[in-house]
């Protein structure tokens, strides 16, 4: 069984928020109100997927979050690797094929 952290199913939970409407802008601390979920941690996953390219930050007093491109076009892959580094399903492949043993 391939297990996600925390953060990843929170990312991904409020990914799927941010997805109902492709032009919205939310602050960290509505989304955390919305999930029920502490803000620095909300704010911690957002940062990531920013910089992953996945959202967009807007600063001033309209700012917030949104989405850097449209839902559709934004896998579960990209963000498992932007909030819990590379895919892999073994370990030894990060090691290239001389880090496995057969």
């Amino acid at each position: 069984m391939i297990r996600i952290n925390r953060e990843t199913d929170y990312g991904i939970g409020i990914l799927s928020m941010l997805a109902r409407d492709d032009d919205a802008r939310v602050t960290a601390t509505t989304l955390a109100d919305r999930r029920g979920l502490p803000q620095p941690m909300v704010s911690k996953i957002l940062k990531h997927l920013a910089r992953a390219g996945i959202l967009v930050s807007y600063r001033g007093a309209k700012g917030g979050y949104g989405l850097a491109r449209p839902a559709e076009e934004i896998t579960v892959a990209e963000i498992i690797a932007a909030l819990e580094g590379p895919i892999s399903l073994t370990e030894c492949v990060e090691e290239g094929v001389e880090g496995c043993q057969y």
